[in-house]
């Protein structure tokens, strides 16, 4: 999904607690070599968790909220002809909770906020 009203990139991470259901997620931290959480000694602007990590929650204006993790992973896309488009490290929300049904009806379920900012692409 892409959004222009928020600057943050996320995907929905495992582990995945759905505040009302549980489904299947998109992004297995533990499997990606190139998935690294920022820890509280980083200079993000986001707040910290207890096990002093960057934490994240973004709210929407459908009423929508995402909980997670900040984090820095390389990630690539096939281009559509049989190439591939490889970006560079970038900061996004490993998202481990939200409270949106709507997304249990997407094959893809993550955003990709447009707006200007610190995390925006």
């Amino acid at each position: 999904m892409i959004d222009t009203g928020s600057n943050l990139i996320w995907t929905l991470c495992v582990p995945y607690y759905n505040f009302t259901c549980q489904m299947n997620s998109t992004l297995k931290p533990i499997q990606s070599s190139t998935y690294h959480n920022l820890r509280c000694t980083t200079s993000f602007w986001s707040a910290c968790d207890d096990n002093q990590l960057r934490s994240v929650k973004s709210s929407y204006g459908d009423g929508s909220v995402v909980e997670g993790s900040l984090a820095l992973k390389r990630f690539w896309f096939e281009d559509g002809t049989d190439g591939t488009i490889k970006l560079p490290t970038i900061a996004f929300g490993c998202v481990h909770k939200e409270n949106s049904v709507d997304f249990e009806n997407l094959a893809d379920p993550s955003l990709v906020g447009l707006r200007p900012g610190s995390l925006s692409l």
